[in-house]
């Protein structure tokens, strides 16, 4: 099948913006697991001594970001 030459039909021309939030590379992989590991560990972290309540959390949430980005990269392999 060949391709007429001339500008692409009318419509919308860009991707769709949900492609970002389907992880495909290895690289969101290890990405996922660094924020993984270093959020949840640093919450604990922070928790145990004591440090404020808005860092802790902010420290959690990129955990649970890391573990969800893992889980996405996971589950869009097993669509494949």
């Amino acid at each position: 099948m060949t391709h007429a030459a001339g500008p692409p039909p009318p419509g919308r021309r860009r991707p769709d913006l949900r492609h970002w939030l389907k992880p495909r590379s290895s690289r969101s992989l290890v990405l996922g697991i660094c924020m993984a590991v270093g959020g949840l560990a640093g919450g604990v972290r922070g928790l145990t001594e004591g440090r404020g309540a808005g860092t802790t959390l902010v420290t959690f949430a990129v955990g649970i970001l890391g573990v969800l980005l893992v889980v996405g990269y996971f589950s869009d392999n097993a669509k494949r």
